[in-house]
């Protein structure tokens, strides 16, 4: 994975408009083609390692098309206070780094997992495990 000093922000939109932009932590390949670098919140169109083509106006990148898709399968959870600030899920995002897989958390809550697309770990069996150690 690159490093943070790599990535650039890109104001991306999805929409043909330029109307919904989220922005974005990519890397620049080439003049109009880019990796995405985080999980894009409000698409699941593109995902965390996808290389994409944008066409930009004024300062805004108009997604076209993905090009290559990820080598990771992304996974989604909505975790409670109490899941979000446990000793077990910081265990758990160690895990998933050993894995050579990645995991964000936005808006406090939302748990974003990507790990290679041929993985033997059952991610979600992983996840319930610390809910329910958490909720005991």
């Amino acid at each position: 994975m690159s490093s943070i000093q790599d990535f650039i922000q890109l104001h991306l939109c999805f929409d043909g408009a330029g109307l919904e932009v989220e922005v974005l932590d990519v890397t620049q390949l080439d003049e109009d083609i880019y990796k995405i670098e985080e999980n894009p919140v409000f698409t699941e169109k593109v995902s965390f390692g996808d290389v994409i083509k944008v066409n930009t106006i004024r300062d805004v990148s108009i997604y076209i098309e993905t090009v290559k898709k990820s080598e990771f399968t992304r996974f989604n959870w909505l975790l409670s206070k109490e899941v979000v600030h446990s000793l077990e899920l910081k265990l758990l995002k160690n895990k998933i780094r050993d894995w050579q897989g990645k995991s964000e958390q936005v808006f406090g809550g939302i748990f974003i997992v990507n790990l290679p697309a041929n993985t033997e770990i059952d991610i979600h069996k992983e996840v319930q495990k610390v809910i329910k150690t958490v909720q005991k």
